[in-house]
């Protein structure tokens, strides 16, 4: 542990090793579902998380030594809490959730978190247990059913959570555009022409 202190002491002077991954470029970085796909080790965190914390020198030291060795896996992290579409994309329910895309595949770590056993993960280690197909990019269509989805459901988080509200301003909306229309009506509406006197015969004229 003392060496991984001193380790992380020498790094923060420097450049982190680890490969910051985000919503933006998580697709780019890994080229996942693509024949250049690289391979990498994602470490899917959350700030708050106590586990998290007690990982990042460690993590920090695998991205280094890796990266020395001339491994060509690299090194990853994602803030689970701000890039939210990519952890659950992933199905990721707890922190820190260490996960190596590699050919297609996705492993899932579940061993000590000593820069060691980490490495050895790495390196060919994960071909003793099982993985799976890795999830690949989302297309446009399944984006833009994805917002509609998120939008359509907070519209009715706030229904519910202000629902006096809600009905009070519907009900002004309401009554404001009858009384808009109204108004607009009596502004609009062509005035009716002056009419014309009778016309009075000449004749009856006379008589009188």
């Amino acid at each position: 542990r003392m060496r991984t202190l001193l380790f992380c002491l020498l790094v923060g002077a420097s450049a982190s090793a680890v490969v910051e991954l985000t919503e933006a470029n998580f697709d780019a970085e890994t080229k996942i579902g693509t024949d250049e796909a690289r391979p990498t080790f994602v470490e899917f965190f959350a700030p708050w998380c106590g586990h998290c914390k007690k990982l990042a020198p460690a993590w920090e030291e695998l991205a280094a030594t890796l990266q020395n060795e001339g491994e060509p896996t690299a090194i990853a992290s994602v803030d689970a809490t701000i890039h939210k579409d990519v952890a659950a994309r992933f199905g990721i329910r707890g922190f820190p959730s260490l996960i190596l895309l590699r050919d297609g595949q996705m492993y899932k770590y579940k061993g000590s978190r000593a820069v060691e056993d980490l490495a050895k993960f790495v390196k060919g280690g994960y071909k003793e247990g099982p993985g799976e197909a890795a999830p690949t990019p989302p297309t446009q269509l399944a984006q833009v059913k994805v917002a509609f989805s998120e939008l359509f459901s907070a519209l009715v988080t706030l229904f519910k959570a202000h629902f006096a509200a809600a009905l009070v301003l519907t009900a002004i909306a309401f009554f404001s555009g009858l009384t808009v229309g109204f108004a607009a009506g009596l502004v609009l509406a062509p005035t009716p022409a002056p009419r014309a006197p009778p016309a009075v015969d000449a004749d009856a004229k006379k008589e009188q």
